[in-house]
């Protein structure tokens, strides 16, 4: 039966045709090229194993830094809070030696007149020890019963009676 096509024209006639015509020497290339193919085979299977392990290690990674980023954010967040409160705190003591130092003004010119038994009058330099020593006698009154004393622990009174805290 003829064709349109004659079997030179053919592609599919053409091919056939070729193969047919193969030495031996070109059927031992194709042979030694199809089991180098096998053995490639095996090498891009284990090259694919490999990537996909390297795929997941790197994956894994990515999730550890996403969770070191968090980490560090919520470090940062935290020592940023901390900061603020440590600055309010400074703030506050601030505010508070600044008080304590006026109480300490205002007792020591509140306290100018009034003598205690063995000291100097009240200064900035025997302050602690004033106090010390006007601590004692409240907490110890029963040790202070004489006229002298109970009159210098109302003298005191008297003195520090204006002073606002």
């Amino acid at each position: 039966l003829l064709t349109v096509h004659s079997l030179s024209g053919c592609p599919r006639a053409t091919s056939a045709m070729k193969k047919a015509k193969l030495s031996g020497e070109q059927m031992l290339t194709i042979k030694q090229r199809a089991s180098n193919g096998i053995e490639n085979d095996e090498e891009i299977k284990q090259l694919d194993e490999e990537i996909k392990e390297l795929n997941e290690s790197n994956s894994q990674m990515e999730a550890d830094m996403i969770k070191l980023r968090t980490q560090i954010t919520t470090m940062e967040s935290n020592l940023k809070t901390i900061e603020e409160e440590n600055k309010v705190i400074e703030q506050q003591n601030e505010s508070l030696l600044h008080e304590l130092a006026n109480l300490s003004q205002s007792l020591i010119h509140s306290l100018a007149n009034i003598q205690l038994p063995h000291m100097e009058p009240i200064n900035e330099q025997n302050f602690d020890a004033y106090v010390t020593t006007l601590t004692d006698m409240y907490t110890n009154q029963d040790r202070y019963q004489s006229p002298e004393n109970k009159a210098l622990l109302e003298n005191i009174k008297q003195a520090v009676r204006g002073i606002q805290v």
